[in-house]
């Protein structure tokens, strides 16, 4: 079974026929159906089931298929990545960010390509933990911004900075900054991410330590949701330090750092670690470090390094029954302005 194979399979699969595979694929159609027949032989599975309508796959087959878009696509990126090496970083590139990121760090992130990458088109997505952790699993997106993502389970990890978690809303008097013990969080009121991302899983636990629970009135993947009921003074979230630092200078909300223990882990951008990049890819992932750690030393955020015990590393878990479709039209930074 080769490359070829596994593209003939995948044509007659997505074709739903033999007949409308051969036309797809420029192939007669008895040499499409001997082709099926062999490699269920090598397989040793029956792959499809066959009937006047066409072929529709089985378990096995949709296995088979689900793997072998995979292989050809990387296949394609690797003579891709090799290709452009020659060539100026060219062509899309995709960045998932959690929700609370992208205010941050758009702006530059834009400025920098435009400047350094002008032939890059480059699309951000910014959605809940669990989506952008789908999404990168399976491809989807080329690398996301994620937070306190465990080591070796399959992903890449360059360490940006080190991220605090505050309570967030209107407290007595009008200190924009200040700290609070984690176990006077759980008399006020909140709004929270929902019990899929890393974030709130971790929290969670160091509540089940105490043997105590939040008081929640509302759960969302929307960080502009969490951060407007705050910012209205009906309830109270706890958001990342770097994500409402503006709001706190200018006076529309108010920030108290979690201690005992410190409510801190590392942000990362990871990447399959299997995943051959293209030369804009490359380009754009070490232009996205940089970046980030401009912004992070201007907030005064810490390095890597600079935690000594930081919070249980956990992944995100899927929101869905199944992985979310990724939007066909996502936010458009820079390059060919043209939807669809």
């Amino acid at each position: 079974m080769d490359i070829k194979h596994l593209r003939y399979f995948v044509g007659i699969a997505e074709a739903g026929s033999l007949m409308k595979a051969a036309e797809r694929l420029h192939v007669a159609q008895p040499a499409l159906s001997v082709h099926l027949s062999n490699l269920e032989a090598e397989l040793g599975v029956q792959l499809v089931e066959r009937s006047s309508r066409g072929v529709q796959l089985n378990e096995n087959g949709q296995l088979l298929y689900e793997r072998a878009v995979a292989m050809l696509r990387y296949h394609t990126e690797a003579i891709l990545a090799l290709k452009q090496r020659k060539t100026a970083p060219a062509g899309p590139v995709s960045i998932g960010m959690p929700s609370s990121f992208p205010e941050l760090i758009a702006p530059h992130l834009h400025a920098a390509v435009h400047e350094e990458l002008p032939d890059v088109n480059l699309y951000l997505l910014d959605a809940s933990t669990s989506a952008i952790y789908d999404w990168l699993q399976t491809g989807k997106i080329d690398f996301a911004v994620m937070f306190n993502i465990p080591e070796n389970v399959g992903f890449t990890l360059t360490p940006l900075f080190i991220e605090d978690y505050c309570l967030v809303g209107h407290f007595p008097g009008d200190e924009p900054f200040g700290t609070i013990e984690f176990e006077r969080v759980f008399d006020y009121p909140l709004v929270m991410p929902s019990q899929t991302t890393s974030w709130r899983k971790i929290i969670e636990e160091e509540a089940a330590r105490r043997s105590r629970s939040f008081s929640i009135s509302l759960e969302t993947e929307s960080f502009g949701a969490l951060r407007a009921i705050a910012m209205s003074g009906q309830g109270y979230a706890i958001l990342p330090w770097s994500s409402v630092h503006g709001d706190c200078v200018q006076g529309r909300l108010q920030a108290r750092r979690i201690v005992n223990p410190d409510m801190r882990g590392l942000m990362s951008v990871a990447c399959l670690n299997n995943k051959l990049m293209t030369a804009a890819q490359q380009a754009v992932h070490d232009l996205l470090v940089r970046t980030i750690k401009q912004v992070s030393d201007s907030l005064h955020l810490d390095i890597p390094g600079a935690i000594d015990s930081p919070a249980r590393k956990v992944c995100p878990s899927s929101l869905f029954t199944r992985t979310p479709t990724l939007p066909r039209v996502v936010h458009q930074l820079h390059g060919n302005e043209r939807a669809g």
